[in-house]
């Protein structure tokens, strides 16, 4: 029941799955519904569980939200 547990943890949505084929000679894997390499499908649980020790979301990426008005205070403004 460990698998469950860390499909729980490491996939909430979801969003990974894997399946046997070639009378379980093979995995087919899949991410959000598209086709990706095993090697990919175990890059993208490593990403998550390290992640998940940093204390953040499994499925969360940071984003760059840019330098614009009122993002940053300029070295001439008070």
């Amino acid at each position: 029941m460990a698998t469950d547990l860390f499909k729980k943890k490491l996939d909430p949505d979801n969003e990974l799955r894997h399946r046997k084929v070639d009378g379980g000679e093979d995995i087919e894997c899949t991410y959000k519904g598209s086709r990706v390499s095993y090697d990919e499908y175990l890059d993208i649980h490593e990403e998550r569980g390290e992640r998940i020790q940093k204390g953040k979301k499994p499925g969360s990426v940071g984003v760059f939200r840019g330098i614009g008005p009122g993002t940053m205070k300029k070295s001439y403004e008070k």
